[in-house]
């Protein structure tokens, strides 16, 4: 090859490289836990995504449907940040959620009213979410890469929010959804004076 070619290949590289961005550096080579990961985080969000559709469909409650709706947005755009890295880093994820999750969702298609919502808030919304929670926070203190550790941190708090949430609405289902704020990424979720005031029926569990 020529140094022409090569030159030409190279600039070809490089401008790849640059569209790819934010998670553009760093590439293959991931442990098999920061692999991991990035593929259970996948297969959350579709559990997520999936359930939620049917939540809209069939929930009887107007705040479990307007809580539905939100999950559906913020986990595709969160899935569409963490496809971004996996590709970047060459792993493949699933566009599935886990069996035991599929379970579920079809358990779920075959509820109506306020039977759907019941098993909706305690086994996607609180359940999923707490499981989902647990695996941001400890890829963001233990994951070997730093792209994923970084994206960990970032998207991680999201994941609480959706947490506390759910369990505020699972325990009053009046709890206004704009008492808790959504998290900005990278920071903590923050709640509002309102919310922190609220009896202990809308209280966070431990």
């Amino acid at each position: 090859m020529n140094k022409k070619k090569i030159l030409q290949r190279l600039a070809a590289i490089c401008l790849w490289g640059g569209m790819s961005m934010p998670w553009a550096v760093g590439a293959a080579g991931l442990s098999e836990a920061d692999s991991h990961f990035l593929q259970a985080a996948a297969a959350a969000d579709a559990f997520q995504v999936q359930a939620a559709g049917l939540a809209r469909e069939r929930a009887a409650s107007t705040e479990v449907r307007t809580f539905a709706a939100k999950m559906q947005a913020q986990h595709q755009e969160g899935s569409a940040d963490l496809k971004r890295l996996a590709a970047s880093t060459q792993v493949t994820l699933p566009n599935q959620p886990e069996p035991a999750d599929q379970r579920t969702l079809e358990t779920l298609a075959g509820k109506t009213g306020t039977e759907f919502d019941a098993l909706y808030m305690d086994q996607v919304a609180v359940a999923a979410h707490a499981k989902t929670d647990a695996l941001y926070r400890d890829a963001a203190r233990q994951a070997g890469d730093a792209q994923v550790r970084q994206f960990a941190a970032q998207a991680g708090p999201m994941q609480a929010d959706h947490l506390t949430l759910a369990r505020a609405l699972k325990r009053d289902p009046a709890t206004r959804q704009d008492q808790i704020q959504p998290a900005t990424r990278g920071e903590p979720p923050a709640v509002s004076p309102a919310a922190r005031e609220a009896p202990a029926s809308v209280a966070p569990e431990k």
